[in-house]
């Protein structure tokens, strides 16, 4: 066993890597409830970030 995470401890750091970066760098999603909740967010008077996605 130690000879095989000797010969690939590389392969673990970047994979480790890669599991960290998209934890840290992932978009949460909404806490919004419902439609109603969300135009009265952006209707209320203060400044308001949207971001959107699309997959395709």
């Amino acid at each position: 066993m130690k000879r095989f995470l000797r010969e690939n401890w590389l392969v673990f750091l970047v994979g480790g890597g890669m599991i960290g970066g998209y934890l840290f760098l992932r978009t949460p999603g909404d806490a919004m409830a419902s439609t109603e909740e969300f135009d009265a967010l952006v209707t209320n008077g203060t400044p308001t970030v949207l971001e959107f996605y699309s997959n395709t």
